[in-house]
């Protein structure tokens, strides 16, 4: 599949509305959310099992003047090309990363280029079964008031969401590096060392922060909302959260990482 998204997005919002609902073949009112992504965009704005369609699609958009991002989604940023970050160190001039198979990586901090910050959005279906007596009339008419109650099971499911904090850090010839809350082994902090998993994960992105001081920071997809905005109608903020970052990340070193 190959996605369609438009970022740097500037100006009359309802003409950009009318221009891209002609490219779409959608109403303004249609068009207008994808126009009106905080911050510009990111914003999917259709999606394509064909090379070629999307190819012309990016063609007509560049005519009319937005500027298009075409993601393949064979090639999306996952777990599987990223180095996802166990433990860490800081020192004067790099960050230190382990990873869980004890790889290690070290980047300097005037290499990195963009921190991502944001949050998976997770729901969890619980399910409780409870077993209840009640009383039953034609039991008790049939068994002449011996047998007066009948066991009754329910079964109720209840959906639980929670975030799940992460950091991407993006360095020139490097994959994508990732530090997750729940991920990071924080006994590597020594005396730094919070009281929290979150207070210790907030620490470690406001270190990074201040010490990759050329870098450009990101945190536009720490709610659900911005998800949704970004992603659009079609995809799930739940399960698509790889496009989001993906797509978010190339916009941004696209760009320049200009802040």
């Amino acid at each position: 599949m190959y996605i369609v998204a438009v970022h740097n997005m500037s100006g009359d919002s309802a003409q950009m509305a009318k221009g891209l609902a002609a490219i779409l073949g959608v109403t303004a009112y249609e068009a207008r959310p994808r126009v009106t992504v905080a911050g510009g965009g990111p914003a999917v704005v259709a999606s394509f099992a064909d090379a070629q369609q999307a190819e012309e699609c990016v063609v007509a958009l560049h005519v009319a003047g937005f500027d298009p991002l075409c993601i393949d989604s064979s090639v999306l940023e996952n777990d599987q090309n990223r180095f996802i970050t166990q433990r860490l160190s800081f020192t004067a001039e790099a960050v230190k990363l382990w990873d869980h198979s004890g790889a290690e990586l070290s980047v300097n901090y005037a290499d990195v280029l963009l921190l991502l910050r944001g949050a998976g959005i997770v729901s969890h279906v619980q399910s409780e079964t409870t077993t209840t007596k009640k009383f039953a009339v034609g039991r008790a008419l049939a068994t002449g008031g011996l047998m007066m109650r009948k066991k009754v099971t329910t079964t109720t499911a209840s959906v639980n969401s929670e975030r799940q904090p992460f950091c991407h850090l993006y360095a020139q010839d490097l994959p994508a590096i990732v530090l997750r809350q729940d991920g990071v082994d924080y006994a590597c902090l020594g005396s730094e060392r919070k009281l929290s998993r979150e207070a210790n994960f907030t620490w470690i992105c406001c270190e990074l922060r201040r010490l990759c001081s050329t870098a450009c920071w990101d945190e536009r997809l720490q709610t659900k909302p911005v998800l949704a905005q970004v992603l659009g109608p079609v995809f799930d903020p739940e399960v698509d959260l790889d496009l989001a970052i993906t797509l978010v990340a190339a916009s941004r070193l696209a760009a320049g990482v200009a802040k």
